[in-house]
């Protein structure tokens, strides 16, 4: 932000956690890896808004049902926790769906679906096929058999070879015969090399299951 005022710096930061490591503990990825120090690139926050390609195959598991940010080391911090809380209008969520959005709708969405939703938030941030490529990795955590046929028709037929290739791990991840079936199908009829990779990785996570 770039101001024509003079303004009056506030005091650094007193570092006075003390002994207290709750952040560092309950990190879901791990990211903080010593007071006050995050290793951005393991981070729920960068993958989720940031990282605009493949998120790292073993960072997936721990992502969660995040689909946009992380809140866990504000959550559990002492000081959050002793905050006062405030109500901002400005700040509230359009709607519950626009807060809690559901993972189907964020898989399927058109680009005119997303802006119209989406505009004015910092979610364009993060991108459409950003936030479908989190939503099968949340699928992919959180899921079950009821999820297939829409990973399945995830895999089939949208535009982002991002996305696809992350509907294919989430398939794998919930694993069972159906799934199995439709990664084996796809395998034979997917033309980008990364999507066929993560299909590779994904039968052979269903077929693990098998012993």
């Amino acid at each position: 932000m770039l101001l024509d005022l003079d303004l009056e710096p506030d005091a650094p930061l007193t570092r006075n956690c003390g002994k207290c490591s709750i952040c560092i503990d309950q990190c879901p990825t791990g990211a903080i890896v010593e007071p006050y120090t995050i290793h951005t690139p393991t981070c729920i926050s960068y993958l989720t808004i940031e990282l605009r390609e493949i998120v790292p195959r073993e960072l997936r598991p721990k992502m969660g049902d995040w689909v946009y940010g992380c809140d866990v080391c504000q959550e559990v911090c002492p000081y959050t926790g002793a905050a006062k809380t405030m109500d901002d209008e400005e700040l509230m969520p359009a709607s519950i769906d626009n807060a809690y959005p559901a993972l189907h709708w964020l898989l399927g969405m058109t680009q005119e679906e997303f802006g119209a939703t989406y505009f004015g938030t910092p979610v364009p941030r993060t991108k459409r096929r950003g936030l479908a490529r989190n939503a099968a990795i949340a699928l992919g955590n959180v899921g079950s058999d009821a999820d297939v046929p829409v990973l399945a028709r995830t895999l089939k037929g949208h535009d982002e070879p991002l996305v696809r290739g992350h509907a294919a791990w989430a398939l794998g991840a919930i694993g069972g015969s159906t799934a199995r079936r439709v990664l084996d199908r796809m395998r034979r009829m997917e033309s980008d090399a990364s999507v066929i990779e993560e299909i590779a990785q994904a039968l052979e996570m269903c077929y693990s299951e098998l012993g």
